[in-house]
């Protein structure tokens, strides 16, 4: 796992950042082909059981936290196109954030959600442990939401403030094909319960010196 650095580019002149918000979406990321491709790669991976961190670092197994597959994208030159059109998107988001970044520290994961009842409880994706180098996280939207019902990404803030009206607008805006959600790592989020068919997503975080 060698990362892949971010795209650099010229500076130019500072302008205050927009106001801090925990998410930001980004509709049309990827194409509706493109995701086929990625798709059709992750499809030809070797997934296994999704894991998360226990205790002094050791990844473990726990069903009543997380229940998905998994399965890892390389930073080739073949998958190059992936890291290169996330890379871009990283340059806008972070013009919200300012976080210090170096570039992807880790494989991409490609995550599926395909058996009913498959989910992932709130947690956060950085600040301890092996995983305090990730500072923005971000979820690609692979699947067609016509071929899936539930599996919905929420916010702790989203799940706790948002009325019902603003809560569907939120659900219809991140289940787009294509779209892609980039937030602080240390945002609290999760995965409610697939009820049917089945959702993949493409995971990815960019990393530098941990928060101080």
């Amino acid at each position: 796992m060698a990362g892949w650095e971010l795209l650099s580019r010229p500076t130019f002149q500072f302008t205050p950042p927009p106001p801090y918000q925990p998410y930001e979406i980004h509709p049309a990321t990827f194409t509706p082909k493109q995701c086929d491709r990625i798709l059709t790669l992750g499809a030809g991976l070797e997934a296994a059981a999704a894991a998360i961190e226990g205790t002094h670092g050791a990844h473990i197994e726990d069903h009543e936290i997380r229940d998905s597959r998994t399965a890892w994208i390389q930073p080739t030159e073949e998958h190059s196109w992936i890291f290169n059109r996330l890379s871009r998107l990283v340059e806008r988001a972070n013009r919200r954030y300012q976080f210090d970044l170096t570039g992807f520290g880790e494989d991409l994961q490609f995550t599926m959600y395909d058996r009913p009842g498959s989910f992932y409880s709130w947690h956060q994706d950085g600040l301890d442990g092996d995983a305090s180098t990730r500072k923005l996280s971000i979820v690609v939207q692979l699947s067609d939401p016509a071929d899936y019902s539930g599996a919905e990404l929420q916010f702790f803030e989203v799940a706790e403030d948002y009325e019902r009206d603003q809560l569907e607008d939120f659900t219809a805006l991140t289940q787009q094909r294509g779209t892609a959600i980039v937030f602080p790592s240390f945002e609290y989020h999760r995965v409610l319960p697939l009820r049917s068919g089945s959702r993949s997503s493409l995971v990815a975080w960019v990393t530098g010196p941990p928060f101080r």
